[in-house]
């Protein structure tokens, strides 16, 4: 099994999660309907012990053939997760990995979204050696569509999932990246 490495950007530290992270997870998102609604496969609200489950399978699943998922600090705190999916969750894009990100509402607008995504994708262009990158994200979510676009994701076609904190289907855009629109920033791997 591989091993996630420290990614280190201007202001934030994505590493790998650690099983006390749970706590953090279940405050910022499990327990924030701002946030949990945007999400789909999460309950809501959550119940015991479901950060915890979601800790443990990220720890001991092979992030290059599950899902690879980060802690993002600031100053060494946690303040949401960000992950790479390994190629199959998109039915558009078999071959691609897919992005995948939240952040706790307090700190939503600062750009820290995008400044750790251009990381994590930086990491995944090179760990799953492809071509482009995908994301899914809910039709009406015109935040995280922006930020998206800022990244370089282009339209792709439209999906539809169920979102368990909604409790129905939602429309979802699905954006991809290719490599060569991958815009680089000040980082490094540690």
């Amino acid at each position: 099994m591989s091993a996630l490495p420290t990614l280190v950007t201007r202001r934030l530290v994505l590493r790998p999660l650690q099983p006390e992270d749970a706590v953090t997870i279940a405050a910022l998102g499990g327990q924030d309907f701002a946030v949990a609604r945007w999400l789909t496969g999460c309950s809501w609200p959550y119940q015991e012990g479901d950060a915890e489950s979601f800790v443990a399978e990220a720890l001991a699943a092979d992030p290059l053939t599950h899902e690879a998922v980060f802690a993002i600090t600031l100053g060494g705190v946690m303040i949401g997760c960000i992950s790479i999916e390994a190629p199959g969750d998109l039915d558009d894009m078999p071959d691609c990995p897919t992005l995948g990100y939240w952040l706790g509402s307090v700190f939503h607008g600062f750009g820290y979204a995008t400044e750790a995504a251009r990381a994590v994708l930086d990491w995944g262009f090179v760990a799953h050696d492809c071509q482009a990158i995908g994301a899914r994200v809910f039709e009406e979510n015109v935040v995280s569509r922006k930020v998206l676009r800022k990244l370089g994701f282009r339209p792709w076609g439209m999906t539809t999932r169920f979102a368990r904190p909604l409790d129905r289907k939602v429309n979802c855009v699905v954006m991809r990246l290719e490599r060569s629109a991958d815009a680089s920033a000040d980082r490094t791997v540690a």
